[in-house]
């Protein structure tokens, strides 16, 4: 049986604690970032109010940016969405206003080529 030396477990402790200091301050910090976002931050055009009040219920605008999708994803995206994390089912009117933004503002990303370096 292997005894945990008193400075090790003070040495653990500490570690955790910071660790678990870091996490926290993380969303104390995403949290106030969401808190401050406005429609402004996403580009303009018909339906951005739509999709970040849509959107937002649940995430910051930064997972949205994050995206490139093509308006087939975009629906998948949706549909998983609330089928495996609970989102609200909105109106159909609205759903094709905020997919049809969704899939102009955020379209999918050109690929960079290859770099030939690399052996691929």
């Amino acid at each position: 049986m292997s005894a945990v030396r008193p400075v090790e477990s003070i040495s653990r402790r500490v570690i955790g604690l910071a660790a678990a200091s870091a996490l926290l301050a993380t969303l104390a910090a995403t949290t106030r970032a969401v808190e401050h976002e406005t429609p402004e931050d996403l580009p303009p055009g018909k339906g951005r109010d739509e999709t970040f009040y849509a959107c937002t219920a649940c995430h910051g605008t930064l997972i949205i940016k994050q995206q490139g999708l093509s308006r087939e994803r975009w629906e998948q995206t949706f549909d998983d969405m609330i089928a495996r994390h609970g989102m609200p089912e909105i109106d159909t009117d609205d759903r094709t206003l905020v997919i049809e933004y969704l899939a102009v503002a955020f379209p999918p990303r050109r690929r960079a080529p290859v770099n030939p370096f690399l052996g691929r």
